[in-house]
C-alpha cells in the first residue's frame, strides 16, 4: 500500500484522538465540578474553552509535523 495513504490513515486517527480526549476529559471535569460546587454550567464551559484552545494548538502541531512528513515522502520519490 501507498506510504501516503498509510499516513493520511495514521493522522486521521491521530487527529481524532487529540480532538477528543480533551474535549471528554475537561467537559467531564467541568460537570462534575459544577455539580460538586453547585456553580452551573460555568466550569463546564470553562473547561470546554480550556479544551478547544489546546485541541487547537495540538491540531496545528500535528498537522505541522504531518506536512514536514508529507514533504519527506515526496521527496524520496
Amino acid at each position: 500500500m501507498d506510504k501516503i495513504l498509510i499516513y493520511s490513515l495514521s493522522l486521521i486517527g491521530q487527529i481524532g484522538l487529540v480532538t477528543a480526549l480533551p474535549l471528554v476529559f475537561f467537559a467531564f471535569l467541568g460537570r462534575f465540578l459544577d455539580n460538586k460546587l453547585g456553580t452551573g454550567p460555568y466550569l463546564f464551559l470553562g473547561g470546554l474553552l480550556v479544551a478547544t484552545v489546546l485541541v487547537y494548538f495540538a491540531v496545528k502541531q500535528t498537522v505541522t509535523k504531518a506536512l514536514v512528513m508529507f514533504d519527506e515522502i515526496n521527496s524520496k520519490k
